[in-house]
């Protein structure tokens, strides 16, 4: 783990780096939840804790509550909004966010950049 991550907590791709494996962890770290296609930490995990592999599909790129900038290009004009995350996202995912006068919709995350 590149830093502690709370029990419950959606595991994103931020969260993990490869590591040499010292052996068998002392229990499960997460579980896989088909509904969300996404992995939960089941415990509490701290820094430098050296869990199983996580499968790359279930690491998340966005988590509910997280702060994203929604941009809009209409031919040279781009215009740019914060929203907050609804639900768990990967690139390419729709997803629901809800802007600052409340409104909610459905967007497509892109990572930044593309």
């Amino acid at each position: 783990m590149l830093h502690a991550v709370e029990a419950g907590a959606l595991l994103a791709a931020s969260d993990v780096a490869p590591a040499e494996c010292g052996g068998r962890g002392p229990a499960p770290a997460f579980r896989y939840e088909p509904a969300s296609g996404a992995a939960r930490a089941v415990r509490a995990l701290a820094a430098e804790e050296i869990v199983p592999a996580v499968p790359a599909a279930a690491l998340v790129a966005v988590r509910p509550g997280e702060p994203l900038i929604l941009a809009v290009r209409r031919g040279a004009v781009t215009l740019n909004r914060t929203v907050t995350a609804l639900q768990p996202a990967r690139p390419g995912q729709k997803l629901f966010v809800r802007a600052a006068d409340g409104r909610v919709f459905a967007v497509r995350y892109a990572e930044p950049g593309q």
